[in-house]
C-alpha cells in the first residue's frame, strides 16, 4: 500500500519533496505553505494521495497550511530581493578577485536564510564577501557548490534546438551520457556539435539511443561480407533511420543501397549463400556443382582418416599390453617347463601374401600368431615389425630371464 503524503516541488523541474496531508482537501497545482530546514517556504502540490487508507511515514513534517495571496506577494518579493543580492554578488566576486560564478539565489518566505548556488574549479575563500552580504541585507547566507549541469538547471536558457533546456523546464535528474551514443546514432564527434550550454554531453543523447539500437539489430555490421542481387561484397555503411545498408561489390566499382525489407533474402553471408545453391536442385549451376564437389572431397578425406586413426590407437594398445605379456611369459617359464625355440627349416614361402606377416624370427610363437591374423592392414603390418624390431633386445632378456630358475618360496610362519 502506497503511502499517503503530499508531494511538493518548489522550483520548476526540481526534486518532489514529501509532507504529511492536512485535514482539508488538496489538489494538483495548489500553493502550500511547509517547513524547510531553510524555514518557512512556498512550494506547488504536484501529487496527491489516492485514497485515505495508506499510512503517514513516520518523521513526516506536515503541510502548514494552504497559500494565499499574502504568501504568494511574500514569494514574489523574495524573489526579486534574491535579483539584487545575486548582482551585488558578482560585484564582491570582482571587488574580491574570487575565482567563482555566482549562479543564483533563492530566500525562503521569512526573508530570514538566503543560499547561494556558486561555481568554482577549486577552493575559493569567499568568507569577506560572505559577511558583507549578510550584513548588507540581514540575513544568513548559505554557500552551496553547483556543477555545470546543477548551473544551467538554476540560470535556464535555450539550447542549439532553438527550445528551452529541458532540465529547466521537465528533467527533474540527470541521465548517464557517454560517447558511445552518439557513436551509435550516428553523430559528428564534435565537441560543439554533442555538447549543450552547460560544456557536457546532450542529455538528448539518451532519448533515442534504445531506438538506434533495436534498430540497429536488423542491419549488418559494417565490414561484413554479404551476397547481395548485384553479387558479393562487404558493408560500407548503414543507415538506421532508413533501415538500409551500402555494399561495395567485389566485381564492380559500383555501390549499390540495399533495404532492411530486403535483406532476409538478398543479402546473406557467404556460407549460407553456398548451402542454398547446393540444397536446391538446378538453381546452383557450375558454382553450386562446384561447391557441392568441394564438399564431397572434404567428407571423403575425412573418412579415409578414419581408419588410420583407428589403427593408431588400436597399436598404441598393443604396445601398451605388450610388456605385461612378456612378464607374465617370464612367470611361467620360471614355474614350468621352457619353451625352447622352434630349429626346424621353415617350409614357408620365401615370398608371403599381402594380407599376411611375417613375424621376426625371435618373436614367440604365440606373438607370430597374432601378428599374422586376417584382416590385418599393411600399415598395422608395418607398425608392429616396428615394434618389435625396437623391443627385440627387451624381449630375449625376458624371455632368457623366464628360463632361469625362479628363487625358492620364502618360508610360511
Amino acid at each position: 500500500m502506497a503511502p499517503r503524503v503530499i508531494g511538493v516541488r518548489f522550483r520548476e523541474a526540481s526534486k518532489i519533496y514529501h509532507f504529511a496531508p492536512p485535514d482539508y482537501p488538496l489538489h494538483a497545482s495548489d500553493y502550500v505553505v511547509v517547513d524547510t530546514p531553510m524555514g518557512l517556504e512556498m512550494g506547488r502540490v504536484v501529487t496527491v494521495p489516492e485514497d485515505d487508507d495508506g499510512d503517514v511515514p513516520p518523521d513526516t513534517k506536515p503541510v502548514v497550511r494552504l497559500a494565499d495571496q499574502q504568501d504568494r506577494d511574500a514569494a514574489q518579493q523574495m524573489r526579486d530581493r534574491a535579483e539584487q543580492m545575486l548582482e551585488r554578488t558578482r560585484q564582491l566576486i570582482v571587488e574580491h578577485g574570487l575565482e567563482m560564478y555566482a549562479a543564483a539565489f533563492q530566500i525562503n518566505l521569512s526573508g530570514a536564510n538566503a543560499t547561494c548556488y556558486f561555481q568554482a574549479n577549486g577552493p575559493v575563500d569567499f568568507r569577506a564577501a560572505v559577511e558583507a552580504l549578510e550584513a548588507e541585507f540581514g540575513l544568513r547566507l548559505q554557500m552551496k557548490h553547483a556543477g555545470a549541469r546543477d548551473r544551467a538547471k538554476l540560470v535556464d536558457g535555450h539550447d542549439i534546438c532553438g527550445l528551452r533546456l529541458c532540465c529547466s523546464s521537465w528533467m527533474t535528474e540527470f541521465p548517464k551520457v557517454g560517447v558511445r551514443m552518439a557513436k551509435e546514432q550516428q553523430l559528428a564527434l564534435n565537441p560543439d556539435k554533442i555538447s549543450g550550454v552547460c560544456g557536457r554531453l546532450l542529455c538528448c543523447l539518451t532519448f533515442e539511443y534504445d531506438v538506434y539500437r533495436e534498430m540497429r539489430g536488423v542491419l549488418p555490421k559494417v565490414g561484413k561480407k554479404v551476397s547481395t542481387p548485384a553479387g558479393m561484397g562487404r558493408v560500407i555503411q548503414v543507415n538506421v533511420l532508413k533501415e538500409t545498408a551500402t555494399i561495395a561489390l567485389d566485381d564492380s566499382p559500383q555501390r549499390v543501397e540495399v533495404p532492411a525489407k530486403e535483406m532476409g533474402m538478398a543479402v546473406r553471408t557467404e556460407e549460407q549463400l553456398n548451402q542454398a545453391l547446393i540444397d536446391t536442385p538446378g538453381v546452383g549451376g557450375a558454382r553450386g556443382d562446384a561447391v557441392a564437389k568441394d564438399r564431397v572431397a572434404k567428407d571423403t578425406a575425412t573418412e579415409t582418416a578414419e581408419p588410420d586413426a583407428t589403427a593408431a590407437s588400436t597399436g598404441q594398445g598393443e604396445a601398451a599390453r605388450a610388456p605385461a605379456r612378456r612378464r607374465r611369459r617370464g612367470r611361467g617359464g620360471a614355474q614350468g617347463a621352457p619353451t625352447a625355440p622352434s630349429t626346424a627349416p621353415s617350409t614357408a614361402p620365401t615370398t608371403a601374401p599381402d594380407n599376411a606377416a611375417s613375424p621376426p624370427s625371435d618373436a614367440p610363437p604365440a606373438a607370430a600368431g597374432q601378428a599374422g591374423a586376417a584382416g590385418e592392414t599393411p600399415r598395422r603390418r608395418r607398425r608392429r615389425r616396428r615394434r618389435r624390431s625396437g623391443d627385440g633386445d627387451r624381449g630375449r632378456e625376458g624371455d632368457a630371464g623366464g628360463s632361469e630358475k625362479a628363487p625358492d618360496p620364502p618360508p610360511a610362519g
